[in-house]
């Protein structure tokens, strides 16, 4: 008997704490409706007030998100391998309240807006492990009473 091949994206989103236990199938749409991209260290990979754009999920390199505070940066979170973030902007239909910029050389997964709404929508299970994982961001950290 052979042991079936796991592509190595499929591994790799499987290594993200907050999706980890999602089964090959899901991991294999968003694999499949993702683009990988590389950005340089110093990079700006989003701004604030920009349109959000899609699901960002780290899978090479460091990423500091960050806002500004009266003309300073203040950094709110810094990511790594198995982290993804953007989802906030996307949940709520709003432009980035943050920015975010490679530290380092990194390699982002990123679903686009659409792919990211049309798989929470047909994936309740993804959906929740999303959501959570943003609430566990918001300060207060509680999900509201009613969600989708």
């Amino acid at each position: 008997m052979t042991t079936p091949v796991i592509h190595s994206l499929v591994k790799a989103l499987q290594g993200v704490t907050a999706l980890g236990s999602l089964g090959e199938d899901t991991a294999l749409r968003i694999v499949g409706v993702s683009a990988n991209l590389l950005w340089p260290e110093g990079s700006l990979i989003f701004a604030a007030d920009h349109p959000a754009e899609g699901l960002y999920i780290v899978l090479r390199g460091r990423v500091r998100v960050f806002e500004d505070n009266g003309g300073r940066d203040q950094d709110v979170a810094f990511m790594g391998p198995g982290d993804f973030f953007g989802e906030a902007s996307l949940l709520l239909d709003t432009d980035h309240t943050k920015s975010a910029e490679a530290v380092e050389d990194s390699e982002l997964m990123v679903v686009p807006r659409r792919s990211f709404h049309q798989l929470l929508a047909s994936d309740p299970e993804l959906d929740r492990q999303v959501r959570a994982t943003h609430y566990e961001r918001v300060p207060g950290g509680s999900a509201p009473a009613v969600q989708r």
